[in-house]
């Protein structure tokens, strides 16, 4: 078996994907950069065949890679290959945005405009204004964290996951604290 790299320039030697990884830890773009120049053709054919369309297998990538760079610190060589973590990450992120493609709603044009005409029709918008300083308030009183996770659900749209993972704590605990939040502001809004 030839000497790894031998006859190979420098461009087209064989990339070890650990060290590559260790300067993703330290913040290395380059390495991440070629990680993706070398793999990018496989990892958007794995991406493409789990989302079946060639624009979120884009989307797909482009996440995976912000994930790779972000815990590339995360990566254990004794839990298996650099490569095979990488590929990892694609796949899960993939299978991630074809669970939320499962989630999107597909409107008609007329129940979509319907929504968009009950939405603009508030008969006094004044009228809102004590709920709104009301619920400001009530959000203003919470803790940092379960001001966060309901926030994060509410307006931003993130799972229950994507919450734990922001917030760092359990996923039990996000969703506890989601509820009883919402529970309580319903009541005193009533």
């Amino acid at each position: 078996m030839p000497h790894q790299g031998a006859g190979l320039t420098k461009s087209e030697s064989a990339l070890n994907y650990e060290t590559a990884l260790l300067e993703c830890a330290s913040g290395s773009r380059s390495a991440v950069g070629e990680i993706y120049a070398r793999e990018k053709a496989q990892l958007r054919a794995i991406a493409h065949r789990i989302v079946r369309d060639k624009s979120r297998a884009e989307d797909v990538i482009h996440d995976a890679f912000a994930q790779i760079l972000r815990y590339a610190n995360n990566f254990d060589p004794a839990r298996g290959s650099a490569r095979g973590w990488i590929y990892a990450i694609v796949r899960n992120a993939a299978l991630k945005a074809q669970d939320g493609a499962r989630r999107e709603l597909t409107l008609e044009d007329d129940a979509l405009n319907a929504i968009c005409e009950r939405e603009q029709t508030v008969p006094n918008p004044a009228s809102r204004i004590a709920d709104s300083i009301t619920l400001r308030a009530m959000l203003d009183q919470l803790e940092p964290k379960r001001r966060a996770s309901v926030l994060l659900a509410i307006i931003d749209g993130r799972t229950h996951e994507e919450i734990a993972e922001c917030l760092r704590v359990p996923v039990g605990t996000v969703k506890a604290w989601i509820r009883r939040e919402l529970v309580a502001m319903r009541r005193k809004l009533e």
